[in-house]
């Protein structure tokens, strides 16, 4: 029955064909009957023509009936790679099967390529972990010999050790995002996360005489705390950086709109967050961002170099967590009067005494050789 259904459907794919000779037939008999020719002569003709005709459809149509069998286990079977599936297919026998079989060799290519290089970019994120930690070490040395001392030049070193730190986890975050790592999403105190952050910024604040506002509220978001941790660092980093008078604020939101002194700024966005919050804000009274290089700041490298593009380097890779993460991140700005950095957040509906802990130092982003996988 197979058989029949599909040789009703060859039929049908070579109609034009059929019809073609039909008309050649029509033709012919025209042509004798004009002429008062033999119709013996006809029939004959259409005989003769027809036999091979039909000796070579019927052979073209039991090989492709073949073939098609040969492909339907092949589709049956499941698990199969490119490189199988190309091994397996039948021997071409015309200009549509080489062109099939050319395509099947490249997209085995493809994937063979994208193989080779995923064992190279899972190599480069372990490279970049295991050299954060050995960096680590000269780190700490030097933090424990400028303790002993206190002054402008000490406190100077120490912002500049801790940039030295931010840079090591920023290349270990580039190179582990490349590997699609997991997330642990849990339920956090958002509080707490934010002043745990503001902590490693003491140096700033002295050094630089600059004020942080922060009022704790009572927020729950789910998240992974050490990637927000390490996006909140890089946004703190930058205000603290671009800020040379007045002061930082950072606040807990609700309201999707920025503040409405800030209505004549300028502002880049991206992620999918849907505008429930709560939105954590950082605001600067720093030296601000002009329009032609806001609008690529969250791209991979909106400059060639200079200051700016640190900047947007660590933005950058805000955008991408916040994208893996579900958030969104929006940056407004105005040069002269300041930037503000908006991430929004999923909303947790725990309590925060029933939040864990934001993770230790030890947990960081650049210190952890491996993720866990989220909560279920």
């Amino acid at each position: 029955m197979d058989f029949i259904r599909f040789a009703l459907q060859y039929v049908y794919s070579r109609r034009y064909a059929a019809g073609y000779i039909a008309l050649c037939w029509i033709v012919w008999a025209i042509v004798f009957a004009a002429n008062a020719l033999q119709v013996d002569f006809l029939s004959y003709m259409i005989l003769f023509s027809l036999a091979p005709v039909l000796f070579f459809e019927i052979r073209r149509l039991l090989r492709v009936y073949q073939k098609h069998l040969t492909m339907s286990e092949m589709t049956e079977v499941s698990g199969q790679t490119l490189e199988e599936l190309a091994t397996n297919y039948p021997p071409e026998d015309s200009f549509e099967d080489a062109d099939y079989q050319t395509l099947l060799r490249r997209c085995v290519e493809a994937e063979e390529a994208a193989r080779n290089a995923e064992p190279e970019t899972n190599g480069l994120a372990e490279y970049y972990t295991r050299w954060a930690k050995e960096i680590k070490e000269p780190v700490s040395a030097m933090e424990q010999l400028l303790l002993t001392g206190d002054s402008p030049m000490v406190r100077r070193m120490s912002v500049e050790l801790r940039h030295l730190q931010q840079y090591a986890e920023m290349a270990v975050a580039y190179a582990r995002l490349e590997t699609a790592p997991a997330y642990a999403l849990k339920k956090y105190d958002l509080s707490a996360i934010v002043q745990k952050s503001l902590k490693k910024f003491n140096g700033e604040m002295i050094e630089k005489q600059i004020s942080v506002t922060f009022d704790p509220v009572p927020a729950m978001v789910v998240t992974d705390a050490k990637w927000l941790l390490f996006m909140l660092e890089q946004i703190l980093s930058n205000a603290f950086r671009y800020t040379f008078s007045g002061g930082v604020t950072v606040a807990i939101e609700r309201e999707a709109a920025a503040p409405e002194d800030m209505a004549d700024w300028e502002s880049v966005s991206d992620g999918a967050g849907g505008g429930a919050g709560p939105f954590l804000s950082v605001r600067d009274s720093g030296t601000g961002i002009a329009p032609d290089t806001l609008k690529y700041l969250l791209d991979p490298s909106p400059m060639s170099g200079g200051q700016e593009a640190r900047r947007g380097l660590g933005l950058y890779l805000c955008r991408r967590i916040c994208a893996d993460l579900g958030h969104s991140i929006t940056v407004l700005s105005k040069q002269g009067e300041g930037t503000c950095v908006r991430l929004e957040l999923s909303l947790g509906l725990a309590s925060p005494e029933e939040a864990p802990e934001p993770p230790t130092e030890s947990e960081a982003v650049s210190e952890t050789g491996t993720e866990s996988t989220p909560e279920t």
